[in-house]
């Protein structure tokens, strides 16, 4: 998020909601020393906060005069947060999770590092097992009674799992665009099960229980039919019983204030006592009495202060309570005290059965399908050289394999961070090793790698790179939303010598491994389209994008077919040349009937391979008549697969937790 931003001081005024309406405004005063804060939680006489990267740990014995113990940084985009005993549980979007061990308060310190399967946004911790929201992909859970070892358990797959929280073996979770509460039963882990939802008036995110009621904080937009009036309406608080969790029962609804913004959104709620406190980003805070809990009453409200530069008030991350005070996370500015008295006290735990994980059985039974190469690591990517698959391992770095009747690792090597890609070009394999950047290898004779050059990005995390052929300039992205060209002329000293953002998130590998006439590299943004970066000359440039007018779902994605470029958008496949400038609504499009295209797509030969990360599916299809498709496969997996390869005419799958996937001999 950068650093910190100025307040102008003729606009730190309050934004003057009605106070017959949202109760009575509170004052604040700001917690020196803290930078931005996403989230804060409060466990006895200590609170947490996180915000751009740092993790902070404050003692409250004087509630209203937090005093700075100890801080940590570099855990990269910090989102949500638990504190469960000794251990900080801290998710950072496409950093996935950290776990900080906050045993000596003046000096937090890194537990550990876990690769999540996609943007580690919701936490909650019940036990031993962590259940991590991870948006389209659903909820993550995974084993971390040791925290020097988390493994992966399974993946509850849901619309867009925004947060989550557990109690008894109940995973209750905020599905966002869908407007839903949804009702998980976890008792058995490594089979998680939806037994039930409730419809939402917003966009679902956070919330919290307390005895048989759930609170769900709601934002955007409303359920009404009509979008004039839906547009921002959906801000409030919904309560619902939960004592049969499988039938939801509506209680009562506030609403708070009307607003709109794409950024910054999310919502929770915390509850003690006779009041709920709500966190609503831009609208500030709301304090709700739910001592009737049929009559829900807002009482009071806070808002921090006006952001010049941003055009907004500071949005409110999240909320934690203790004696009298609300702490409030201000995403731009910092951390604040709001003084509550009479209305905010301590969140108090309530007694909680977790889920027990039964062991593994010994011997697992033989994929009918595929042949299964399974390291400690998730596997994210592979790059194929004759019959050795270069596989990025994630946490197990870069694994050699050799295909053939059995799969056998020739060679590994473990790199600096993990390895979230791998492309190879002639004898060069390039990595993308997260906060350890872009890294170039020569691979020997004996399938050893030697590190030729690096480059870091400061701050930023490396999550896919490609350097097609002949290889001067590698195309590489860092987190959710910025591209890069570094030179790697000389492999010994890659610079960077390009940069760009556009509108819209990179979701799964976006970055194209073909150079298009001599001269393009392209990369297919969220919401700008394919974009050709022209490196022709001195240095590259944008050359232009391919209109797109239509936001691209998570299941879209684009491949080379010879000298064009393959899209997959709403449902079937179109070709671009490098210079189409015509919307992509208006190509030719083909598809398959009764079957809608989505997924990343790869081509080998005359067949299309379709992978759906956050479906965990797979589609094979043969294309020798490139208008006509015909479908010859398709694959359920328990892993999330990325984009896949083609060797001795079998699909070769990278798909995450559930390792690398042969396709068999007789599924050809």
């Amino acid at each position: 998020m950068g650093g910190p931003i100025a307040l102008s001081a003729s606009e730190t005024r309050q934004p003057g909601h009605d106070e017959s309406l949202y109760g009575k405004r509170l004052p604040y005063h700001k917690v020196e020393g803290i930078g931005q804060c996403m989230a804060a939680e409060v466990v006895g006489n200590r609170l947490y906060a996180i915000g751009s990267g740092n993790f902070y740990v404050l003692d409250i014995t004087v509630p209203q005069t937090p005093k700075l113990l100890g801080q940590l940084s570099g855990l990269g985009t910090t989102r949500q947060l638990v504190i469960r005993g000794k251990i900080a549980y801290v998710t950072a979007r496409q950093d996935g999770l950290w776990m900080v061990d906050v045993s000596d308060p003046a000096k937090p310190a890194l537990i550990s590092h876990y690769d999540t399967v996609e943007m580690a946004t919701g936490i909650w911790v019940s036990g031993g097992l962590a259940f991590i929201a991870t948006r389209c992909y659903g909820v993550e859970i995974v084993d971390v009674s040791d925290p020097r070892h988390v493994r992966h358990v399974s993946t509850l797959k849901t619309v867009e799992a925004q947060s989550c929280w557990a109690k008894d073996g109940l995973l209750y979770i905020g599905d966002w665009v869908p407007k839903k509460l949804l009702v998980a039963d976890v008792k058995n882990p490594r089979q998680p099960v939806l037994i039930g939802e409730a419809p939402l008036d917003g966009y679902g995110d956070g919330g919290c229980l307390r005895g048989k009621f759930c609170y769900a904080a709601t934002g955007h937009h409303s359920r009404a039919p009509i979008k004039a009036e839906a547009e921002g309406k959906g801000h409030g608080l919904d309560i619902y019983d939960v004592s049969t969790p499988t039938q939801p029962v509506f209680v009562s609804r506030v609403k708070f204030p009307v607003h709109y913004s794409i950024f910054n959104d999310m919502w929770s709620s915390r509850v003690a006592g006779d009041y709920c406190v709500v966190a609503d980003t831009n609208n500030g805070l709301f304090v709700v009495n739910v001592r009737d809990i049929a009559k829900p009453a807002i009482v009071a409200h806070a808002q921090l202060p006006y952001v010049a530069p941003k055009e907004m008030f500071d949005p409110v991350g999240g909320v934690a309570l203790a004696k009298d005070v609300i702490y409030a996370a201000g995403i731009y500015t910092g951390l604040y005290v709001v003084p509550a008295p009479g209305l905010a006290q301590p969140v108090v735990p309530e007694p909680d059965q977790p889920p027990v994980l039964a062991p593994l059985p010994e011997t697992a039974a033989e994929d009918p399908d595929f042949r299964v190469y399974r390291p400690e690591g998730q596997v994210h990517a592979v790059a194929m050289q004759g019959d050795i698959a270069w596989v990025a391992c994630g946490a197990a770095g870069i694994q050699a394999v050799k295909l053939g009747d059995k799969l056998t690792q020739a060679s590994i090597h473990r790199g600096k961070g993990e390895v979230c890609y791998v492309s190879r070009t002639g004898n060069r394999l390039y990595t993308a090793e997260g906060k350890e950047g872009l890294a170039i290898y020569e691979i020997g004779s004996d399938l050893r790698l030697t590190e030729l050059g690096r480059l870091i990005v400061p701050g930023q995390g490396v999550k896919q790179v490609v350097a097609p052929a002949p290889g001067r300039f590698a195309l590489f992205h860092c987190g959710g939303a910025m591209a890069y060209i570094a030179d790697i002329s000389d492999p010994t000293k890659p610079k960077l010598v390009f940069r760009d953002g556009q509108v819209g998130l990179f979701y799964g590998d976006q970055l194209v491994d073909k150079l298009f006439d001599g001269r393009y590299l392209t990369a297919y943004w969220q919401r700008s389209g394919p974009a050709w970066y022209d490196i022709s000359g001195v240095k590259p440039v944008l050359a232009g994008n391919t209109p797109d007018t239509t936001l691209y779902g998570w299941t879209d994605g684009v491949c080379p077919l010879g000298e064009k470029l393959l899209i997959i958008k709403r449902g079937k496949y179109a070709l671009l040349d490098p210079n189409e400038r015509r919307n992509t609504s208006d190509l030719p499009a083909y598809g398959v009937d009764k079957l809608r295209l989505v997924g990343r797509p790869s081509v080998g030969g005359n067949v299309l391979a379709l992978s759906s990360r956050h479906q965990r599916q797979v589609w094979v299809l043969d294309i020798a008549d490139i208008k006509h498709p015909r479908l010859k496969h398709e694959y359920s997996l328990t892993g999330h697969p990325g984009a896949c390869a083609f060797w001795n005419d079998c699909v070769v799958i990278p798909a995450g937790y559930q390792g690398l996937l042969v396709e068999r001999q007789s599924q050809r």
